[in-house]
């Protein structure tokens, strides 16, 4: 009989339990990285302003700050920081604005190193001055654009007036009324620099004829208010054809209608549209005759200057309505009293 043989089975062997992994170490947090910044010319004072960081802002990050100090918002949007004037950066200045060094992004550790930039804040186009002036009564013109638009009347905010300022129409200006003289839109013309003077007298700027920062500081007010010019737009006309008259126009209306005298041979009265630089009840005028002659002429009355040394003005002729003088636009001298109350500074002498 034959015996089997018993095979022994080896025990299991455990497995060795594996060694944790040694925890990760901490990644050191990258400092804040500025990836834009506002332009340093800054085209539209009234549009938002924006700062981008390499992370949306944490909320502990200082805002940047303007220099004069300006009223507005700031808000977060994704990476940046965004604001939004509550009217708008004032036109034709300058700003200093900083990106302060503990600005802090999200994750990450703060800048390390402030940004000063200078931010020069253009004017706003010519045509958005004439707008607001043919709006408010300064200039005898009416907008007509190119696209069919709602045109704004009557009170806005100081923040839209200034939208609308730097983001003018297309189109061009009508003299309203017809017979007013033209004006170009985007061109500073005599009529429209006789506008802005008009305007600068009446709110005590210095009389420039020119659109700078202060008149543009008034003008945006003066169109948030829609505060018009009390007076009716108000012009003159001289005619050289004879007889030469002169006109006053108060809107749409000749006011006063007159005989004039301009300029004989060789002292022509030049033509064109010149606005009144200066107005004096009683002056002494001096010059050269075309002959040669000198002259002066005393108490010289109801003086309104408006190209060099010509001037619509009062004086004693046996009659009137064709050349006499040496340049200048002689009136009966009661009729120039009557019409010096109705001229301003800057309004418009069309010599036609």
């Amino acid at each position: 009989m034959t015996s089997a043989t018993a095979t022994a089975t080896a025990p299991p062997v455990a497995a060795s339990p594996s060694s944790p992994a040694p925890p990760a170490k901490p990644q050191p947090e990258s400092p804040t990285r500025i990836v834009t910044l506002p332009r340093t010319d800054v085209s539209n004072g009234a549009a938002q302003l924006r700062v981008t960081l390499s992370a949306p802002p944490a909320r502990e990050s200082p805002r940047p700050t303007f220099f004069p100090a300006v009223a507005g918002r700031w808000s977060t949007s994704g990476d940046g920081e965004v604001f939004t004037p509550s009217s708008t950066l004032s036109p034709c200045s300058t700003y200093k604005f900083t990106v302060w060094a503990d600005t802090i992004a999200t994750g990450h550790t703060r800048v390390g190193s402030k940004h000063v930039l200078t931010l020069h804040v253009a004017c706003p186009p010519l045509a958005g001055a004439q707008e607001i002036l043919a709006r408010l009564g300064y200039l005898g013109a009416r907008l007509r654009p190119r696209y069919r638009v709602h045109l704004h009347s009557g009170p806005e905010s100081l923040r839209l007036a200034a939208a609308q300022a730097y983001g003018p129409y297309r189109g061009s200006l009508l003299p309203d009324p017809g017979d007013a003289p033209p004006v170009t839109l985007g061109t500073l013309d005599a009529t429209t620099r006789g506008a802005l003077e008009v305007f600068q007298e009446d709110h005590r700027l210095a009389v420039t004829g020119e659109p700078d920062a202060a008149t543009w500081h008034l003008l945006l007010e003066v169109a948030a208010m829609d505060h018009r010019d009390p007076r009716p737009y108000t012009w003159v006309s001289v005619t050289e054809s004879l007889p030469e008259t002169l006109e006053v126009h108060e809107g749409d209306r000749v006011a006063v209608s007159t005989p004039a005298n301009t300029g004989v041979a060789g002292a022509e009265t030049e033509r064109g549209i010149f606005p009144i630089y200066s107005r004096l009840v009683s002056t002494t005028m001096t010059g050269t005759d075309p002959d040669g002659e000198h002259y002066v002429a005393p108490d010289v009355p109801w003086v309104n200057y408006f190209n060099g040394g010509d001037a619509v003005h009062g004086y004693p002729r046996a009659s009137y309505g064709f050349p006499q003088s040496n340049g200048c636009v002689e009136l009966p001298i009661g009729t120039a009293e009557r019409i010096y109350p109705m001229l301003a500074i800057g309004d418009i002498v069309w010599v036609q």
